[in-house]
């Protein structure tokens, strides 16, 4: 790993995102640097990388779960390829991790816990997209001027993850000190929504390792529910506009309108919003999947083989138009999270009253986000396709739905993982080396091999090995 310093690039708060580079400088050299960078300044910009992050990550993991597609032909990272999201890896260790351990010292120092509460709901939340990407990682000795840290296994990283949540908590409910503001581009300093985001993200990674203890992380996720979002006012997003774009905006519609393919939606997602899985189609459809010029029927593309869709990840679509917000957590998942808990509470075989209305009520609060109208919202929950009553309520539909919802969130890849896949179909010209089995982890990497090569081979296991956090 680089040498890495608390510094910090200096962007002025009302066009931060418009430094969005594409290259990654050396933390080392870059002269735009520099150390004595007020909390005012390093926190928009940890929280640009921490959505950076995000996306990197989910563009990979959201092709493995099967909800996009590689459109440029066979071989791309949805035949379960091995990939090393290195821009993810960049994004978080050498830009977001360091700024916020320098929120953390300056705010430790100058008595504002409020900003040391949110340096650390930020630093729980990118340990989980790094841990669920490549199990084992830096983070006891991490932005250190170290050059070869060792890895933290994954149990230590997630027990540190809810350190870390219980933490802010308390810091967030100070009373001293500067509050954050317009610097604060998530929740412009509502504490109140930053202790609700840090209960609900703890309730989401106590409940990654719900397949080891079910009972037990239920009643855990149940206790953080009660204290966490309250509803799509709380959701967990970065907001981009027409001149701070979003990254599915510029990175993935752009290029695809201009014919520079990249990625594109499944037939898997597809058909779950289109009828032909669930024999009822989803009001949801128009809004989240855009389809090809001159196209009416939508189709996604088959996994492994780049043919045969008729949709498009463009500009029209909610998550990837020019006004698109970078989600990473959302009220939605959460109600899903609670239909998964109560429903393990009430032993796996249908759901109590509580737990139907969260299932509900997950549907629900997606539908109205992407702005589905409410007599078509009503007409979906009352078909009984859908409405199956709480006797009748599935592990599995749940799980679906929730897929549905949590499209484009890179962490949907953990629940794919914990149900094995489901029964989705191998890729076409699915990596050999997977030996028939479903790829479950992202590799290193190659930079992080070649400066710290002893702890990486250490470490790294073969891609269809299980994660510990599966408990299988």
């Amino acid at each position: 790993m680089k040498k890495i310093r608390l510094i910090a690039k200096i962007l002025p708060l009302l066009v931060l995102l418009l430094t969005a580079c594409d290259k990654f400088l050396d933390v080392n050299t870059d002269e735009t640097l520099k150390g004595d960078a007020t909390m005012q300044e390093l926190l928009p910009t940890a929280q640009f990388y921490t959505a950076e992050a995000s996306f990197q990550q989910a563009y990979v993991a959201c092709q493995y779960a099967q909800q996009l597609g590689s459109a440029l032909g066979a071989n791309g990272i949805d035949t379960y390829a091995e990939t090393d999201n290195t821009l993810g890896w960049s994004n978080f260790y050498l830009y977001a991790l360091p700024q916020l351990n320098a929120i953390i010292e300056k705010g430790q120092e100058e008595a504002t816990p409020a900003y040391v509460g949110i340096a650390k709901v930020l630093t729980a939340y990118n340990l989980g997209i790094a841990t669920a990407s490549w199990e084992n990682v830096p983070y006891t000795e991490a932005d250190q001027q170290n050059f070869s840290p060792a890895y933290d296994t994954q149990e230590q990283v997630y027990a540190t993850i809810f350190r870390l949540l219980d933490e802010a908590v308390t810091e967030l409910a100070g009373n001293t000190g500067a509050k954050p503001g317009q610097d604060d581009l998530i929740y412009q300093g509502d504490l109140g929504k930053w202790t609700r985001l840090a209960h609900s993200l703890r309730a989401r990674y106590v409940w990654h390792g719900s397949l080891r203890n079910p009972a037990q992380a239920a009643q855990s996720v149940l206790a953080s529910l009660e204290k966490g979002m309250t509803g799509n006012e709380d959701d967990f997003q970065l907001q981009y506009n027409s001149k701070n774009l979003s990254p599915w905006y510029s990175k993935v519609a752009v290029p695809n309108t201009t014919g520079n393919l990249s990625v594109t939606f499944t037939n898997t997602i597809v058909d779950m919003f289109n009828g032909t899985a669930q024999g009822v189609a989803d009001p949801r459809l128009s809004k989240v999947i855009g389809l090809k010029n001159n196209q009416t029927v939508y189709s996604g593309v088959i996994p492994g083989s780049g043919s045969g869709s008729t949709v498009d990840l463009n500009n029209k679509a909610w998550h990837s138009n020019i006004n698109s917000p970078l989600v990473m957590m959302t009220y939605s998942e959460l109600k899903g999270i609670e239909a998964e808990a109560r429903m393990a509470l009430h032993g796996g075989t249908g759901t109590s009253a509580e737990g139907y209305a969260a299932y509900q009520a997950m549907l629900a609060a997606n539908m109205e986000k992407v702005g589905v109208e409410a007599a078509d919202m009503e007409k979906f929950l009352k078909d009984p396709k859908i409405n199956v009553g709480a006797a009748k309520l599935t592990a599995e539909q749940i799980i679906r739905e929730k897929f549905k919802s949590m499209l484009l969130i890179g962490d949907i890849w953990t629940d794919i993982r914990k149900y094995d896949y489901l029964d989705f179909p191998m890729p076409v010209g699915v990596n050999p080396d997977l030996d028939g089995q479903r790829i479950q982890r992202m590799k290193y990497p190659d930079s992080e091999i070649t400066r710290n090569s002893k702890t990486v081979l250490a470490n790294q296991k073969d891609p269809e090995v299980p994660m510990w956090l599966i408990g299988k």
